[in-house]
């Protein structure tokens, strides 16, 4: 007993194909509507040479405005195939070349979605490996060459605390001013103008 495979007819054609069978079929259209001309030039010298050797002229030309008018019929209708067929043709190279654009624009999309990742994963793992120095900065003030104003932190305060904040208090010995959840002194009292 033999089981019967079932295949397709006409297996299913390819992007390539179909833009081919397009193409033909508009050629092969193009071609018929040109193979018109010799007939209708043939048709018209056998018209006139019945119309001449005739004696019914009537009659023949009555024929020939019934061959003229299917000939004109005939000539337009493939006019008609040829238009059809070079609008289908440019219609479906337009939607081939919008499909091509949108995915030109998806990779475009995914390209900078990767670019986007690396980077953020880039400046990630350089953020884990660099050691930022914490340094105690040291100002001086003017009409003073060699006295350094000494930046110490005193008191960590509450991180929860806005960081953009600025509070100074005078102090007798310098000021005390907290920036960013940090109470820093600097020591002015040699500086400060004496009360009078």
């Amino acid at each position: 007993m033999e089981i019967e495979q079932t295949r397709p007819e006409n297996p299913p054609m390819t992007f390539d194909e179909v833009s081919m069978e397009r193409s033909k079929s508009f050629v092969k259209a193009l071609q018929e509507l040109k193979n018109l001309r010799p007939q209708l030039y043939s048709a018209a010298e056998y018209c006139e040479k019945s119309y001449l050797h005739s004696e019914q002229k009537q009659m023949v030309l009555d024929n020939l405005k019934g061959y003229a008018v299917r000939a004109l019929v005939n000539a337009v209708d493939h006019l008609g195939t040829v238009a059809y067929k070079l609008t289908d043709l440019l219609e479906q190279q337009a939607l081939d070349v919008s499909t091509m654009e949108l995915k030109v624009s998806c990779l475009n999309q995914q390209i900078l979605t990767c670019k986007v990742y690396t980077d953020k994963e880039g400046l990630r793992q350089q953020q884990l490996l660099a050691v930022i120095p914490r340094h105690h900065k040291h100002y001086i003030l003017p009409n003073s060459v060699n006295k350094k104003v000494h930046f110490s932190p005193l008191i960590q305060t509450d991180a929860r605390q806005n960081h953009f904040q600025l509070r100074s208090r005078l102090q007798p010995s310098g000021i005390m001013i907290y920036i960013g959840g940090l109470w820093i002194l600097i020591w002015l009292s040699q500086h400060l103008p004496k009360p009078s």
